[in-house]
């Protein structure tokens, strides 16, 4: 497993600890159900790579919209969780910077992952997505906006800290296209205060 930083450590001890509690309290969730329309109709059928499946939620609903499925995360902790909630779901343990499924999938998901990336380690990310993904394959990725990085704790999850990186939609665009990546379609969805979903429908090419 590709080594972590220590912000990055300390987000995975705490998604460990707090899997049970954190995964119960994200499954019921339906902010995400207009996007699956979306989704499926960029990509109507094929494989779908999860990346960051937590708890396994979003892994019932593409798994019930007919996709070949897998899930990946780097906890164990939300693995347990997630073959629990979805036991039909395939699911494998493996870093976000160690995907590499030698371009199978046609399409993947990420709900939430990429702003416990930082910046520093961003593309890192992007290109080891893109060695698991087919040229012309659909994306689905919500991250979240604002500015700079930070440890935050959600008064939620007693002994919760994670690292939280925020982005503008201007600068994650051009993340997106130097990474080979276009937007088909973009979405703003703010919930709260605190979160405020940037939603991306993308395409690789190249």
């Amino acid at each position: 497993m590709s080594g972590l930083t220590e912000e990055e450590q300390i987000t995975l001890d705490s998604y460990n600890k707090l899997a049970k509690p954190w995964s119960d309290g994200h499954l019921v969730y339906d902010s995400w159900q207009e996007d699956l329309v979306e989704f499926q109709k960029l990509l109507p059928k094929g494989s779908v790579l999860e990346i960051g499946c937590g708890g396994g939620r979003d892994a019932k609903t593409l798994i019930g919209a007919g996709y070949d499925y897998l899930g990946t995360d780097i906890s164990d902790g939300l693995l347990t969780e997630a073959r629990k909630n979805c036991p039909n779901g395939k699911f494998e343990q493996v870093s976000l910077y160690d995907l590499d499924f030698a371009n199978s999938f046609n399409g993947f998901w990420c709900s939430g992952v990429l702003h416990h990336v930082p910046r520093e380690r961003i593309a890192e990310a992007m290109q080891a997505i893109k060695q698991s993904i087919k040229l012309g394959a659909v994306g689905f990725i919500a991250t979240k906006e604002g500015s700079g990085e930070k440890m935050m704790q959600d008064p939620k999850y007693p002994g919760d800290n994670r690292l939280f990186v925020y982005w503008q939609d201007e600068e994650f665009r051009d993340l997106l296209a130097s990474q080979g990546f276009e937007v088909l379609k973009f979405t703003y969805r703010p919930l709260s205060e605190t979160t405020k979903w940037l939603i991306y429908f993308v395409r690789l090419i190249g």
